[in-house]
């Protein structure tokens, strides 16, 4: 189901500040540009298949964006995605603390099971806290990087050379790359700027 992104009413504008929906339309803007992209229902995308009840509830998707190169190869999704402010005590705190962030999935060709990459800090180098999980992938190359993996021979297919490649070159080392099966979710724990929304679809498209 394709949506008009230019018609939706205010009521569909899921009560966006102004300053947010200025910076909504620039991200739609830049990214048609480069893209062959469409607007669709959350329900047509991979999301529900990927996140479970308790992680949605403070996760919410307001759009979804599905993408292709101009050839029409490549798809993907993005989600503009409202994260839920919390106390410590993890109740829900007032609007005011939602921020928006950008958050995107791509299917993939083979299923890899269960599969966790993030980039080690500078504190945990010198602690060498994650040494101990990395168990299913070695590579002196990719050392940079914590793996985890429920099966060693689907993550080393996964992490192919290439694929190392493109992880490495992501500018920003606060990304978030997890896979469940044939769902590869990628994203930016915080807020949303143009650039992110770039950053993150140039990553699923050559992912």
């Amino acid at each position: 189901m394709e949506l008009d992104f230019r018609k939706l009413d205010a009521a569909k504008l899921f009560d966006f500040s102004k300053e947010q929906e200025q910076l909504i339309f620039e991200i739609y803007d830049r990214l048609f540009r480069i893209y062959d992209l469409s607007v669709v229902a959350v329900e047509d995308s991979p999301f529900h298949l990927f996140n479970s009840g308790e992680e949605n509830s403070l996760f919410s998707p307001k759009i979804c964006y599905f993408i292709t190169d101009k050839n029409k190869k490549s798809p993907f999704y993005l989600f503009l995605v409202s994260k839920t402010g919390t106390t410590v005590k993890g109740a829900r705190t007032t609007t005011l603390y939602d921020s928006l962030q950008i958050w995107g999935m791509k299917l993939l060709d083979d299923d890899y099971g269960f599969i966790s990459v993030n980039k080690k800090k500078w504190a945990d180098k010198i602690a060498g806290i994650f040494n101990r999980f990395t168990v299913n992938f070695r590579d002196g190359e990719f050392n940079n990087f914590y793996v985890l993996g429920s099966d060693r021979f689907k993550t080393m297919a996964f992490l192919s050379k290439a694929r190392q490649e493109i992880i490495k070159a992501f500018s920003d080392e606060d990304f978030k790359l997890e896979i469940k099966n044939n769902i590869l979710n990628f994203g930016l724990p915080k807020n949303l700027t143009v650039a992110n929304a770039l950053y993150v679809a140039e990553f699923l498209e050559r992912v």
